[in-house]
This record gives C-alpha cells, sequence and structure tokens, in this order.
C-alpha cells in the first residue's frame, strides 16, 4: 500500500505544483488584461466621446456653411423660410455636439463663439431676406422702366403716322409755308425725343446692370442732365393735342429714373444691403475659421492623449509579455525535469508496456504474454490482466463446444490440414456408418469422387486461404442408394492465436431435386414453343406472299383506273391537241409566205407562236404520260407541294372540263407541303376532279372548287367541293366499298382506290356536303414543316 501511495503521492505533488504554475500564470494575464481593460474604459469614456463629438462638430459645421452657401444664391423670398429653418437646425446639431464636450477645457470659448455665430448667421438672414425682397422691388420697376418705354414706342406709330399723313395731304397743295414747316417741326422734334428717350433707357438699363461697379449718385447726376434735356424737348409738344397721351408717358419715366427718384432710391438700397451681406459673410467665415480651429486643436489635443495612453499600454504589455515567457521556461524546465524523473524511475515505460498489452486482450489475443510485473500497483495489475487471459482461454474452449454441441446446424470444426476437432450431433446424422468422424480427415467422410475437391481446399493457393471462406456444393450417396445434396460453407476463425476452419452443412436435397425438375420443365416448354414459332414464322412467310400478291393486284387495278381515265379523257384531249396543231400548220403556212415574198421581219413572231404552242403539248402529253406511268406501292414518301401536284391534276382534267363547260377554281393562295407519293397524290386529285365533273355533267351551273381548310398541328386539310347535288343519304356509307357507284356508267372502283392511297399516305379521306349541298371530299395529309 505504501508503494502504491508512493507513485500517487508523486504525480499528486507533480500536478500541484504544475497547477501553481498555471494559476501564477493567470493571476499575472488577469493584472495585464485588468491595465488593459481599465486603459480601454479611458478611451471608451474620455477621448472616443470627444472625438466622436469633434468629427460631429466639424461634419455640422460643413453642412452649415453648405447651408449658409445655399441660402446666399438663393433670390426667392418665398423658400427663405425653409433655408432658415435648416440653418437652425444645423445650428442646434451643433449645439448639442458642443454639449458633449462640456468637460474639455475648450468647450466656454466653443460654446462662446457659437452664441456669438448664431447672432451673426440671424442678421445675416435677415439682411439677406430684406436683399430679396428689395430684388423683387427692383425687379418690378426695371419691369415698369420696360413697359414704359414700349408704350412710348407703340404710342409713337399712330403719331408718325398722323404727321406724314398731314404732310402727304399739304404737299401736292403746298400753298401755305409756315403749314408745313410747323409740321415738319413736329415731325423732327418727335424724332429727337425718340433718340433722346432711347438713350436715357439704354442708360438706365445699364447702370441697373452695373450698379455693384459705378457711383450711383454720379451716374444719376448725369442722368439728370438726359431727363432735363428730354422734358424740355417734351415741353415743345404742349401745344399739340394729340402728343398728350405720348408726354403723360414720357414724365411717368423721368418721374422714375430721374435723379432722387424711386430708382435710385432702390439702387442705393440694393448697395448698402450688398455691402453689409458681404460684411456679415466676412465675419461669419472668420468665425467658422475660429471654431474649425478650435476643433483642430481638441483633436490634436485628444490625439495626443491617444498617443501616451497607446505607449503606456504598450510598456505594460511589454512588461507582462516578459513576465511571462520567464514563467513559461520555469515551467518548460520543471515538466522537462519531473518527465525525466518519471521515466527514469520506469513509471511511463511500464505504463506503456501495460497499456500495451491491454490491447492484446482486448483484440482476444488470450494467450499473448503478459510483459508486466513488480511489487507496486502497476505490478498488480499485470499479475491480474494473466489471471483474467487464463479464465478467458478456458470460458471460449467451453463456451464454443457447448455452442456447435447444441446448436440445430450441421458443424464440423478442424485445423488448417483438415483434420477433424469435433463433429456436432447434427452432423454426425448426416455420415451413415460412421462411429467416430473425429479420428478421420474431414474428405475421408465424401464418396471417393468428392475427396480429391475437398482435400484441395487446404493447400496453400485455395479460396479457402485467401478469402478466408468459400462455399462447395457435394453429392454424397446413402446406404439406400438415394442422392444426399449437401451445401457446404467453409470459413476460418480464431480461436486464440490460431486459426481453425469451421464447416457449416446444409442439406439442399429437396432444392436440388426442384432445381433439376424445373429444367425438365423449361426443356419440354422450350421444345413445344420452339415448333410453334416454326409454325408462326411459316404463316407469317404465307401471309406476306399473299399481302405481296394483294398489293401487285391492287396496283394492277390502280393502273387500270388509270387508265380508264385516260380513256375517258382521250376525246376531250384529242380536240385539245388538235386545235394547237392547227395553229401550228397556220403559223407554218404563214412562214413559208413569208420566205417566198421575203418578209423575214414576220418570221420571228410566227415561230415564237408555235414555240409556245409546241411547248403547250409538249406540257399537257408530259402530264398525261407522268399520270398513266405504273407506280410502284412501296415507294417512300418525300416532301410534295400540294399546289403543284393539283396543277398537273387540273391540266390532265383541263380539257374535259371546257368540253362539258365546268369551271375549275383553285383557291390556294399558300404554299401547302406534305408527306406523300407525287404521282398517286395527283392520282387521288385527278379521281376526285373526274367524279366532280361527273356530277355536275347535268347541272345547269358547273363549278369545281378546290380550297384548303382549316388544320391542326401536323397535318393539312384539303377540300373538293361541285355544285352536283351531292351524297344521298342512303349511299354515302357504302361509297367506298369496291364495286358501289351512283354514275350510271362505272365500275365503282374510284372512291377504294382513293381511300387506299390516302392510306398509303399515311392520311385519311372523308365524305361531306357543302354549303349548297354539293358534294365533298376533304384529303387529309401529314404536314411537312422545312423550317
Amino acid at each position: 500500500m505504501q508503494k502504491r501511495n508512493t507513485i500517487g503521492n508523486r504525480l499528486i505533488a507533480s500536478i500541484a505544483f504544475m497547477a501553481f504554475l498555471t494559476i501564477s500564470v493567470s493571476v499575472i494575464a488577469i493584472v495585464n488584461w485588468e491595465s488593459l481593460d481599465d486603459q480601454i474604459q479611458t478611451m471608451v469614456g474620455k477621448n472616443m466621446p470627444t472625438l466622436r463629438a469633434s468629427y460631429q462638430l466639424e461634419r455640422n459645421t460643413a453642412g452649415l456653411q453648405a447651408a449658409l452657401h445655399q441660402l446666399s444664391s438663393n433670390t426667392d423670398p418665398v423658400m427663405h423660410a425653409d433655408l432658415r429653418q435648416d440653418i437652425n437646425e444645423k445650428l442646434a446639431q451643433i449645439n448639442t455636439s458642443i454639449e458633449q464636450t462640456a468637460q474639455l477645457q475648450y468647450h466656454p470659448a466653443i460654446k462662446s463663439e457659437l452664441d456669438t455665430l448664431s447672432s451673426n448667421i440671424k442678421m445675416y438672414s435677415d439682411l439677406l431676406y430684406q436683399r430679396n425682397t428689395h430684388l423683387f422691388v427692383l425687379a418690378q420697376t426695371e419691369n415698369n422702366i420696360k413697359w414704359l418705354h414700349q408704350d412710348l414706342i407703340d404710342e409713337l406709330t399712330p403719331i408718325r403716322q398722323e404727321v406724314e399723313w398731314q404732310l402727304t395731304r399739304m404737299l401736292p397743295n403746298a400753298i401755305i409755308t409756315s403749314t408745313v414747316n410747323e409740321v415738319m417741326t413736329e415731325f423732327s422734334l418727335l424724332q429727337a425725343i425718340t433718340v433722346k428717350e432711347n438713350e436715357l433707357h439704354q442708360l438706365v438699363q445699364e447702370i441697373i446692370r452695373q450698379r455693384k461697379d459705378r457711383d450711383i449718385h454720379n451716374a444719376f447726376y448725369f442722368i439728370g442732365y438726359k431727363t432735363e434735356e428730354v422734358s424740355k424737348m417734351s415741353q415743345n409738344l404742349s401745344h399739340y393735342s394729340s402728343t398728350s397721351s405720348y408726354r403723360q408717358l414720357l414724365q411717368e419715366l423721368i418721374t422714375l429714373v430721374e435723379p432722387g427718384g424711386v430708382l435710385e432710391d432702390q439702387l442705393v438700397l440694393d448697395n448698402d444691403l450688398r455691402q453689409r451681406i458681404t460684411r456679415y459673410q466676412e465675419k461669419i467665415q472668420t468665425q467658422l475659421a475660429y471654431q474649425e480651429s478650435l476643433i483642430q486643436s481638441m483633436v490634436e489635443e485628444e490625439d495626443a492623449s491617444l498617443n501616451a495612453l497607446n505607449d503606456k499600454t504598450r510598456e505594460a504589455i511589454i512588461i507582462s509579455n516578459f513576465i511571462l515567457f520567464g514563467m513559461m521556461i520555469v515551467t518548460l524546465f520543471l515538466s522537462v525535469m519531473l518527465s525525466i524523473y518519471l521515466v527514469g524511475q520506469g513509471i511511463v515505460k511500464r505504463l506503456n508496456m501495460l497499456s500495451q498489452d491491454l490491447y492484446a486482450v482486448a483484440n482476444n489475443q488470450h494467450n499473448a504474454t503478459i510483459q508486466v510485473t513488480g511489487n507496486d500497483e502497476i505490478g498488480l495489475l499485470g499479475d491480474n490482466l494473466r489471471h483474467f487471459c487464463r479464465q478467458m482461454q478456458e470460458m471460449q474452449q467451453s463456451n464454443a463446444l457447448n455452442l456447435i454441441n447444441n446448436t440445430q446446424a450441421s458443424i464440423i470444426t478442424c485445423d488448417l490440414h483438415g483434420n477433424i476437432e469435433s463433429v456436432n450431433p447434427s452432423a454426425q446424422t448426416l455420415f451413415d456408418g460412421v462411429d467416430r468422424p473425429t479420428t478421420k480427415s474431414l474428405w475421408e467422410l465424401f464418396n471417393a469422387a468428392m475427396q480429391p475437391r475437398l482435400q484441395s481446399l487446404f493447400s496453400e493457393n485455395s479460396p479457402l486461404f485467401h478469402q478466408r471462406g468459400c462455399n462447395l456444393t457435394v453429392k454424397q450417396q446413402t446406404q439406400d442408394n438415394n442422392n444426399l445434396y449437401l451445401r457446404l460453407d467453409f470459413r476460418l476463425f480464431q480461436q486464440g492465436t490460431q486459426d481453425k476452419v469451421i464447416i457449416t452443412m446444409t442439406d439442399i436435397t429437396e432444392q436440388e431435386n426442384a432445381a433439376r425438375w424445373l429444367e425438365k420443365m423449361v426443356r419440354e416448354k422450350t421444345h413445344s414453343l420452339t415448333g410453334r414459332n416454326r409454325q408462326l414464322k411459316a404463316e407469317i412467310e404465307d401471309r406476306k406472299r399473299v399481302e405481296a400478291d394483294l398489293r401487285a393486284t391492287q396496283d394492277e387495278l390502280i393502273q387500270a383506273a388509270k387508265m380508264a381515265i385516260v380513256g375517258q379523257t382521250m376525246t376531250s384531249l384529242a380536240h385539245e391537241l388538235n386545235q394547237p396543231l392547227s395553229a401550228i400548220s397556220t403559223y407554218v403556212f404563214t412562214a413559208k409566205m413569208a420566205l417566198d415574198r421575203q418578209r423575214l421581219e414576220q418570221l420571228p413572231a410566227s415561230l415564237d407562236k408555235i414555240e409556245n404552242l409546241s411547248s403547250r403539248m409538249g406540257r399537257i402529253i408530259a402530264s398525261l404520260k407522268s399520270f398513266s406511268k405504273k407506280q410502284s406501292a412501296d415507294s417512300p414518301l418525300k416532301p410534295v407541294n400540294i399546289q403543284d401536284s393539283l396543277l398537273q391534276a387540273m391540266m390532265i382534267v383541263e380539257s374535259r372540263a371546257k368540253v362539258q363547260k365546268t369551271t375549275i377554281t383553285n383557291q390556294l393562295t399558300l404554299p401547302m407541303q406534305c408527306y406523300a407519293d407525287q404521282v398517286q397524290l395527283e392520282q387521288v386529285l385527278v379521281n376526285l376532279l373526274v367524279n366532280s365533273c361527273d356530277a355536275v355533267a347535268g347541272c345547269d351551273q358547273r363549278e369545281i372548287t378546290i380550297e384548303s381548310l382549316h388544320s391542326e398541328a401536323g397535318c393539312c386539310r384539303l377540300a373538293v367541293s361541285d355544285s352536283g347535288h351531292g351524297f344521298a343519304a342512303e349511299i354515302i356509307e357504302k361509297l367506298f366499298i369496291p364495286f358501289t357507284t351512283t354514275k350510271e356508267v362505272g365500275l365503282g372502283l374510284g372512291l377504294s382506290i382513293c381511300r387506299s392511297i390516302m392510306n398509303r399516305l399515311d392520311g385519311d379521306i372523308f365524305l361531306a356536303s357543302n354549303l349548297d349541298r354539293g358534294a365533298m371530299v376533304v384529303l387529309e395529309l401529314k404536314n411537312y414543316d422545312n423550317e
């Protein structure tokens, strides 16, 4: 007990000493941080508010200067009150900022300066208001002068006209010379007064514009000469009654601009206000500059205080760092000495050995050698660990045997060479005639055919040792000659420090028998399905041959229908071709006559007409040949212009339509393209046009219309309607059945062939009636969008 306590006492003493050092370092750190906290409180409580107040004073002073500049620039008396209110707010903000510096030595000076500044700003604002009001009055006076000048000009015009009228009236009969001279004198006087009045007006305008740079009294002294001169001239007009209004306006103008008049008083007052405003501006700027210097001195003082506090803080930090560094050196030295002492006494080394032994036991290495010995508590732990390992080895052996013997699974254990070590009762029942299987090798329990495979599993390169497990299915024959199928599951496991092999055996005889029965049934079904498949292939080949025959028959039927239509149009076509041939003969005869008579200038016209007629006959014959050509039903679909196909069909039927005086109207205006075969589509259109011609043959009105209907996305619809009697209700459902017709002469195959062709083109055909109760056939095709 004494030795065990010795290690504990050593450790307690070491921990206590380290705790003392830690507390010492913490106390030094706390003292240092308290000092820093006091200095920071000084900054936050004194320096920072002062700097913040200085910043606010400087910012508000700049705002005040901007507001004063805006107030001085304003000339609107209405806005003066708003600008004055803004300046008062700025002064209130400055006063609030100054109150925050009450503890500073500069506070009384800044406060006194602010009071003086506020008084001067008030006087300055009042002077600006007076200036703005006076400028408004001065502007009105200037406008009155302009209006009087304009009225004088307007009043002078009729007076001049009257004088000119008198001169005009007197000069042809100028008997009385004095009267003429009097009129001429009046005219000259008016001209002189006009000149003088213009000079006076210009002089007044110039003085008003230059009032800041001129002596007002001297300027109006000069104006006085002008006004006296104009007054004397206007008195000479007093005996002319027509100039009374003019003289009155002139007198009003003189009253405004004469020395000592309204204009001079206003200009003198304007100069006085401007000088006073200038003086107050200089005072205010001087006071603002002085206030800024006080703020700058206050900021510099606080900055010096902050620098001194910073130096003091840096000095305290350096001293505390030296103390902490010394304590750290002492701590490290003592820690190294204690570590050497403890290692020298073998405590740490023995603890490491004990840790390794505990790690081995924790990993189930119960047969490992425990290295720790001694009489102290570490040695006692080693003795207890060795005793624990012995108990665990005995328990493992006992538990393994009980587990193997009491489980229902068939289990065999053996060593790495295949020698059986244990066989549980469930496994013994699988091997008849074996009394003591534990004295044999594993492969000796099975038939001779399986022994090489089982023996190979225990070789060095087998999957059992590389993958630490494998599976194997064996066939075992019992004494009553029955087959027994066993699934063996080999796994490596560790017993103590040695590897063993455990084999779990599962009886899968029923599963194997069921699998073989299923394989037999699958083979029988496969054989049956193979025969049925061959039979189906033969039937498919027969159906393909029948379908090919049907297609060939249908192609022949379509070709026959084509030729029937060609035969129907031959009579009208012969007439259509006969006319161009007759015309060609006429033009040839004309050309010969021209050659005989040497009229060569007529030949080009005749040859052009012959060429046009030949081209027209060629187009008719080419259309008929293209329509009559036999077309295979298997030709691929491609983009087709419906307008071109319709024109070809109309050209084929055109001759017949002319003969029976039928009008075919094409109302397709926009280009339409679809997926189809052009020849087959033309055949459908020709069949529909021929049927329409037959339908309107006995009618008074013979019209056939081709138009486009509203189409959904991805398809286009084309309608062919006529002015006939339409489809009868009892036969409309049967018209697509072969050999059903409403004509007196016909096979009834046209619409049936059209439906077959439309089905090949992935389209459809419908029967309907138009608004005039005539027949309508609608074709629906897949739309082709080339964008």
